[in-house]
């Protein structure tokens, strides 16, 4: 029964999706802020074997200081965003079934093989460089090669996060143009509705 409370508004996303999304680009983001920090790391390493300075930066004291917690930070971030997204894509297909007819098309995104490549590539590195020389040298070139890792990592990181923005954008589209109108009431929440 219709009363005047009610108002009808083309559908959207359920809440726990938004929530969902929300959380996995946090994630993402946590995960490209360690990177960055690590970055951080290897540059001020680099550059402290490389002038020779006995002084160590602040930055790098704390980076070492806290190494390990920041190793256990960066373990957990990369299973919650990994779990997280492949997740995120299953539950997004559930989520758009009936309203979209074909969801893979929403999903289909360039920054998806392109953040693969870039880990792929941050991978290919460390295998085909030999960073176990243990001379000035050898550090040297190990510290850049892992700057250079960290730099691909983060590059993947950050086209994933664009591409997760997008394709959010594009459900929400999908919702908004399906022609299926939720009834809205203050306390009862969204009734789904078929138009047409």
């Amino acid at each position: 029964m219709t009363t005047a409370d009610d108002e009808w508004a083309p559908a959207s996303p359920p809440k726990n999706w938004e929530w969902g999304t929300r959380a996995l680009m946090l994630a993402v983001a946590a995960t490209g802020g360690l990177a960055v920090v690590y970055l951080i790391g290897d540059l001020a390493v680099w550059y402290h074997l490389r002038s020779g300075d006995e002084a160590v930066s602040p930055t790098l004291t704390w980076i070492i200081e806290h190494i390990d917690s920041l190793s256990l930070l960066g373990l957990f971030l990369l299973g919650a965003y990994l779990v997280g997204f492949f997740v995120w894509r299953r539950r997004t297909k559930e989520a758009l079934r009936g309203y979209v007819s074909e969801p893979d098309k929403l999903l289909s995104h360039w920054s998806v093989p392109v953040w693969n490549a870039a880990i792929f590539a941050s991978f290919l590195i460390r295998m085909n460089v030999d960073t176990s020389a243990e001379d000035i040298d050898g550090m040297v070139r190990a510290v850049q090669v892992e700057a250079l890792q960290n730099a691909m990592r983060l590059a993947g990181l950050t086209v994933l996060l664009i591409g997760v923005w997008e394709i959010r954008d594009r459900v929400r589209a999908g919702f908004r143009d399906s022609g299926v109108m939720q009834r809205t009431r203050r306390s009862r929440g969204l009734i789904p509705f078929q138009g047409g």
